[in-house]
């Protein structure tokens, strides 16, 4: 008996006769090749697990790829998850360490401007992460997923549907091929397709703001210090890079952002010299600046029949305290566990009782973050004064009891909700 999860397209014997095979059934369809579908592809890959990835982009390959406006910054356990990947010499040859995070707060227009550092080295770190260019890191793992024999790569391809059958899910791409797998992930972005065919909801919240990313050319030293300015409107966040270089983030209403991106080269850097109170000295633009809306979205379940949702599949997010891509990596490195210890013992990882595990692992760690950058992102963003006053207390109580001071900063970086093998450093 097959059970229609949700389709598009024909999926009767006669069109599978006419489509190509897809070769061996796999154990898992991954849907999506951002960063979070490749590293998912690459750590289970290694281990021998049968993989078939379907995305519509191709990435550039590492040799041909330069950095972009976008850049993440990635904490120690995010970075533990993806050198299992086997991309530790590209983290080390383009990440820039993060030694110190500096919070500075002029949202009252005459009143004292608070700066307070929260640096590595007080909880007992080196550094708290690496910031590195989105573009290198997709590149990085397309290269090394490419390497696995096990893993099966429809890029470009896309999924037109798919369909629940007794012990796998039948999928059929856009070119007809058909796909049977024990488990299809939806990895596949904001918009996800394999959300929306399986039927699950999500609650979304639109900002009416955008992220205006960029990198920069300064004349002064970053001195490794990740810095972030609370203002009305929104945060602008500058992140180390190599060199005299950093990346920009800067959160305005949308209808800012439109008459930002409309300025010329110039004024734009000018605009944002001021913003910055030249902290990093003279500044140029290194890449044109980009714009992109901003909004939360939470998926109401992670799971479905033979389904998981993984990163922004499942879970989106404000940019301000860069928790986006570290969640998605501990999706990843969830799920990875997940799949491979059931497995291991035998196990279908697409019965329901492995994804419900996988969902009772993922699901407090996710609805934390997602709650605590929302509201982090309403408190820093709103120029009310009882808000704007509880913002600047926060951070002065916050800063300068010491018990409070480390605990925040263990909070925004260890993953103590779901810790993991794997983003402790340690095997699959």
């Amino acid at each position: 008996m097959i059970t229609q999860v949700s389709i598009q397209g024909d999926f009767s014997m006669k069109s599978a006769k006419k489509n190509r095979a897809a070769g061996k059934n796999p154990d898992l369809l991954i849907v999506g090749g951002g960063i979070a579908g490749l590293a998912l592809a690459v750590i289970l890959g290694q281990e021998g697990v049968c993989i078939h990835l379907v995305d519509p982009y191709p990435p550039l390959r590492l040799k041909d790829s330069a950095p972009s406006g976008r850049t993440v910054a990635l904490m120690e356990s995010s970075l533990n998850i993806l050198r299992v990947g086997g991309i530790g010499d590209v983290i080390d040859r383009y990440g820039t360490p993060l030694q110190a995070m500096r919070i500075i707060d002029d949202s009252v227009p005459g009143q004292e401007i608070l700066t307070r550092d929260f640096e590595a080295q007080e909880i007992g770190m080196k550094q708290f992460g690496m910031n590195l260019p989105n573009s290198i890191l997709r590149a990085a793992l397309f290269d090394r997923v490419s390497q696995l024999s096990c893993v099966t790569l429809h890029i470009p391809g896309s999924l037109c549907g798919y369909q629940q059958e007794h012990h796998s899910v039948c999928a059929q791409l856009a070119d007809e091929t058909l796909i049977h797998a024990r488990l299809i992930v939806g990895a596949d972005g904001r918009a996800s397709t394999v959300r929306s065919l399986s039927g699950i909801k999500s609650r979304k919240h639109e900002y009416e703001q955008s992220a205006i990313t960029c990198i920069i050319n300064h004349s002064r030293s970053h001195n490794f210090i990740a810095t972030e300015f609370h203002r009305s409107g929104g945060p602008l966040a500058l992140v180390p890079m190599p060199g005299n270089q950093s990346s920009v983030v800067w959160v305005v209403p949308s209808r800012q952002a439109d008459a930002l991106m409309a300025l010329s080269r110039e004024a734009f850097e000018q605009s944002l010299q001021e913003k910055t109170d030249n902290l990093l000295g003279g500044i140029t633009l290194d890449t044109p600046p980009e714009a992109w809306p901003l909004m939360s979205m939470t998926a109401l379940k992670l799971s479905a029949p033979r389904t998981a949702l993984i990163a922004e599949a499942a879970h989106v997010m404000s940019p301000i305290t860069a928790q986006g891509l570290n969640l998605s990596l501990r999706d990843v490195a969830a799920l990875a566990e997940t799949v491979i210890d059931a497995l291991r013992l035998g196990l279908d990882p697409g019965t329901p009782g492995i994804l419900r595990d996988f969902e009772k692992r993922r699901r407090p760690d996710i609805a934390s973050r997602v709650a605590g950058v929302d509201f982090m992102n309403r408190i820093v963003s709103n120029d009310r004064m009882p808000l704007r006053d509880l913002r600047r207390v926060g951070l002065k109580i916050i800063s300068g009891i010491t018990p409070l001071r480390l605990q925040a900063m263990r909070h925004g970086l260890a993953p103590s909700m779901d810790a993991g093998r794997l983003s402790r450093g340690l095997p699959l």
